[in-house]
């Protein structure tokens, strides 16, 4: 069964659709026209699978690996890749049997990895491909031009393909990272161990106050004791002396008490003879309402005049007699004047006489012609009329009121008078009694006196009032027991003075600064330790690395020496480990540019033990001498690659290989040998290669076919084959 399912491309370089690739073999063949786009499958594989630099996908930027668009086909927005792999046998941690690890990027340059659609970081991604040999770079990915890769590689790039093959990159990466934690706990713990001896110094010096501070809380503690003691026993004695004063004799007590109750009696009724002030202002009401009526009386009558001067006008107007003008202009001037009279006149009868003697003029004035019909004017005139009638008896009505007020307010006033002197004899009886119990106040009030000095005292100690109050009861105190006790309370004061005041904000920070040590110390040794784990965690994981690498490296080095014979015809190849040259603890890391330091409680033999540097090759050809790699032509360099390459999968074969034109530089019969090698090889591990050697496309399975149209896209054309009759189905 294939490891690698499919693959699917979309936006990416030339593929501007999406496109499918479907790996159902072992062994997938990608064929094509130089320039058709085939590498660029080689790319996305690359480039899924964590690639970071551009220029090892033959572009400039990430920008460049999206489909920038020809003059028939526009630009995308979006590259994505995906791949599909089997995870039946739970290579990735992952509960499905597939997992479709996806990698997608934008103009923007934002890069996202997704598996089975859930978002991941590139940091976790990375040791997951590593725990299944998997890797953007090394022997599992070899490009276009890369056939000789493992001879041109440096030995440490050699000893890292090794360990990715062999699935030690895992471990490589778990050392790295705690190496990093190693180095930032020791960074850490430099800090803390700074802050440390920067508080030091300063916590000392706050002991020293707490230290003077806890004495002093002793002392205020014994303090406390004897004063609670001393203003105990005088306070109680106090208070009794004041309880026995503060009682008057029952007799003036009782007597008090009756005179009181016959005070507040008379002073109910003076407030209830009171209350008839509010008759007083009734008064005043029923006066300020009269006025208002005359007023309005007044103006009432003035409408009737108006009301019937109008009506005889309209009489007049009847007669049939001419007036001068001027005789009628001073007859209309002095009308007008004698209406100012009129209006300013108060009394009904002196108003009427005015306006009838008006009559009698204006009567001379005209001659009666027929009469008019004035039944408004006297509607109105008995309506005004009808008013001033009912403001009459309302004002009656309120004279009557106001007599009946008068009559009984003088009353309410004698009976005031009455019991505010009745009220004046009983207060005096009650102040005559007050006097004779004056002289226990004066003994009471020398008590109290005595009790608020003894409580300033207290408030000046610092106490509050109410906790004198709640001071248990002491008995059996002698005078000389009580100066004994106030002679101790003023030595303790006297020590207190002398220790001084100290800010309880000083104290606060002594306490916050003892957190802070202690909390640094545990943090300290919590890094310690850290560093201790980390160390011995590296020290397993080289040890882990070192054993397995030296257990698989002679079996590798076999396989080597075999496939190198196979693909020469002869000669013997051997890959040799080289050591890590140590830096000496107190050495100057000068002198040793470029080398790893020893771990600081590494011994150099265990160094040596562990640590591998890189990985050399020797090797002799038949019918030459060969002193160094670099003598190699090119294509002897891709014969010994690809010998060390098979050597691997033959030790540990990888899900896949991904091959881009690996075998471009061999002769037919290498060609043919590779061929060979990669159909035997496929029982253990997929191969997809891109190739125009017509041997290798003979060992596939499944062949692809990318061609390029005239719109610059490229695209895919499949052909599976099958052994039954010889038959090749293509679509």
């Amino acid at each position: 069964m294939a490891f690698l399912k499919g693959l699917e491309l979309q936006g990416f370089k030339s593929f501007a659709g999406k496109t499918l690739l479907d790996f159902p073999s072992r062994v997938v063949a990608i064929v094509g026209p130089n320039g058709s786009g085939k590498s660029n499958v080689i790319d996305a594989l690359r480039w899924v699978l964590g690639e970071r630099e551009a220029k090892q996908l033959r572009g400039g930027t990430l920008d460049n690996l999206i489909f920038a668009g020809t003059p028939k086909k526009a630009a995308v927005s979006l590259a994505r890749v995906g791949l599909l792999f089997d995870n039946t046998d739970g290579t990735f941690p992952v509960g499905s049997n597939e997992v479709f690890l996806e990698r997608r990027v934008d103009r923007s340059g934002t890069s996202q990895f997704y598996i089975n659609g859930d978002e991941i970081r590139m940091r976790d991604l990375v040791p997951m491909l590593a725990r299944a040999k998997l890797g953007a770079r090394g022997l599992t990915m070899i490009g276009q031009g890369q056939s000789d890769i493992f001879v041109q590689s440096s030995p440490e790039e050699r000893r890292l393909m090794i360990e990715e093959v062999l699935g030690l990159k895992e471990f490589r990466i778990k050392k790295a990272q705690a190496e990093r934690r190693l180095a930032a706990s020791a960074i850490n713990m430099d800090k803390v161990r700074a802050m440390l001896e920067e508080l030091l110094p300063h916590l000392r010096l706050l002991r020293r106050q707490k230290h003077r501070w806890d004495r002093r809380s002793e002392i205020e503690n014994e303090l406390r004791d004897h004063e609670n003691a001393f203003f105990s026993f005088r306070y109680h004695a106090f208070r009794h002396e004041l309880d026995s004063l503060s009682r008057p004799s029952e007799h003036l007590a009782a007597k008090k008490a009756a005179l009181e109750a016959e005070v507040k009696d008379l002073e109910d009724r003076i407030r209830a003879t009171g209350e008839t002030s509010g008759q007083a202002s009734r008064a005043r009401e029923i006066r300020e309402r009269v006025s208002e009526l005359f007023r309005k009386r007044t103006t009432l009558g003035t409408e009737i005049a108006r009301i019937e001067m109008k009506i005889e006008i309209e009489k007049k107007e009847s007669v049939g007699s001419d007036v001068p003008v001027a005789e009628l202009r001073n007859f209309v001037n002095e009308f007008r004047n004698k209406i100012d009279d009129i209006l300013s006149s108060s009394d009904l009868e002196s108003v009427k006489e005015i306006l009838l003697g008006w009559k009698k003029k204006v009567s001379g004035f005209f001659v009666e012609k027929a009469p008019r019909d004035t039944s408004d004017l006297e509607a109105e005139r008995k309506k005004t009329t009808e008013e001033i009638q009912s403001v009459d008896r309302e004002v009656k009505a309120l004279r009557d009121e106001e007599e009946s007020i008068a009559r009984v307010q003088e009353t309410a006033n004698r009976e005031f008078r009455a019991f505010v002197e009745k009220l004046e004899a009983k207060k005096n009886e009650i102040r005559k009694i007050e006097r004779d119990a004056q002289e226990q106040s004066f003994a009471r009030e020398r008590v109290a006196i005595r009790i608020e000095e003894l409580e300033k005292d207290w408030v000046n100690a610092g106490r509050s009032p109410e906790e004198l109050k709640k001071l248990p009861h002491r008995d059996g105190a002698s005078d000389e027991d009580v100066h004994g006790m106030e002679r101790k309370i003023l030595r303790l004061r006297g020590e207190l003075a002398a220790i001084g005041e100290i800010d309880e904000n000083l104290v606060k920070e002594a306490d916050e600064s003892e957190e802070r040590y202690e909390f640094l110390t545990k943090e300290l040794d919590d890094l310690e330790h850290a560093i201790a784990d980390l160390k011995k965690l590296i020290a397993e994981l080289d040890e882990k690395i070192g054993d397995d690498f030296k257990s698989a490296f002679k079996q590798i080095n076999d396989e080597f020496n075999n496939y190198f014979r196979l693909m020469f015809g002869g000669g013997k190849a051997h890959m040799k480990i080289e050591r890590k040259r140590t830096v000496p603890r107190n050495a100057d890391p000068q002198s040793n540019a470029g080398e790893e330091n020893l771990p600081p409680d590494a011994s150099q033999e265990e160094e040596e033990k562990n640590e591998i540097g890189g990985v050399e090759i020797e090797l002799n050809l038949p019918k030459k001498r060969i002193t160094n790699l670099d003598m190699l032509s090119g294509g002897e360099k891709s014969l010994v690659s690809i010998a060390a390459l098979f050597a691997l999968i033959a030790v540990s074969p990888p899900p896949f290989l991904v091959l881009d034109e690996v075998d471009a530089p061999l002769d037919e019969s290498n060609a043919r040998r590779f061929a060979d090698l990669v159909a035997e090889f496929s029982s253990k591990t997929q191969f997809i290669i891109v190739t125009h050697n017509r041997a290798t496309m003979e060992a596939a399975d499944v062949l692809y076919g990318v061609t390029m149209a005239d719109d610059g896209v490229s695209k895919i054309l499949s052909m599976k084959f099958e052994e039954t009759n010889g038959t090749v189905r293509g679509n």
